[in-house]
């Protein structure tokens, strides 16, 4: 454990900039795969890849469609970027629940997200996710360990007081 606390910085540290990575990533590669059809025989036989980038563009109007899985983009920024100096339990309970937050609808959104709303005709059949969703849930999960550290290495630091 003394190990851990000695460099638990460049951990933290080292946490975030994968994260990053992977989220960067994440937007590049292809995310979801849809098809429109009307033929119900026909589905997800030729689907059509997205990459992540549209999905953080407008994800803010799947909010129109109970579709809450964008709200983990501002939520992973608060708990990677938020340091923790001031002594006391409301901030890192805050940013930890940011953190468990981001996850959980990172995680919600494979089970929710199963059709696009649009104008008219039959709806767009989500048919599977592809590496650029299984990135960002990665970039999640890593910006939840890096938060659990922050907040261990607070702990530490206020025991030693």
């Amino acid at each position: 454990m003394l190990f851990l606390g000695a460099h638990r910085l460049q951990i933290i540290r080292a946490l975030l900039r994968a994260a990053l990575v992977l989220f960067v990533l994440s937007l590049i590669l292809p995310s979801v795969s849809k098809q429109q059809n009307f033929r119900l025989d026909l589905w997800c036989k030729a689907p059509v890849w997205e990459p992540g980038f549209g999905f953080l563009l407008f994800g803010p109007l799947g909010f129109l469609d109970a579709q809450f899985g964008w709200i983990a983009n501002p939520l992973m920024l608060f708990a990677a970027l938020i340091k923790i100096r001031k002594p006391g339990f409301a901030l890192p309970a805050a940013i930890l629940s940011a953190a468990i937050a981001a996850v959980a609808f990172t995680v919600f959104t494979a089970f929710s997200y199963t059709r696009d709303w649009h104008d008219g005709g039959v709806g767009i059949t989500v048919c599977g996710f592809g590496p650029g969703y299984y990135l960002w849930l990665a970039c999640s999960i890593l910006v939840l360990i890096a938060t659990l550290l922050k907040v261990a290495r607070r702990f530490d630091a206020s025991r030693q007081e």
